[in-house]
């Protein structure tokens, strides 16, 4: 009786390490060291809004590129034309 509970209760601990240790390693697979989920509906708002600044800034960023390239086109045709004089 006491050789029964014993193995079972070995059978069962082994059972629950094994899944401990496939959880681990399907987490080390995927890559989910961390928890990134949003944890409250505040984080949710919080990470939309960071996303559509991260557009404006992307959208910005290709204006004052446009202007830096016009700024630039500018100065080579004042340099080609006053060559021309």
């Amino acid at each position: 009786m006491a050789e029964e509970r014993l193995k079972s209760a070995l059978r069962k601990l082994f059972r629950q390490r094994q899944r401990v240790e496939q959880s681990h390693q399907q987490a080390t697979e995927a890559g989910a060291g961390l928890d990134l989920s949003p944890r409250s509906p505040f984080d949710v708002v919080l990470d939309q809004r960071l996303k559509a600044l991260e557009a404006q800034v992307d959208d910005l960023k290709g204006r004052v590129n446009g202007l830096v390239a016009a700024v630039v086109a500018a100065v080579v045709i004042q340099v080609v034309l006053s060559l021309f004089r």
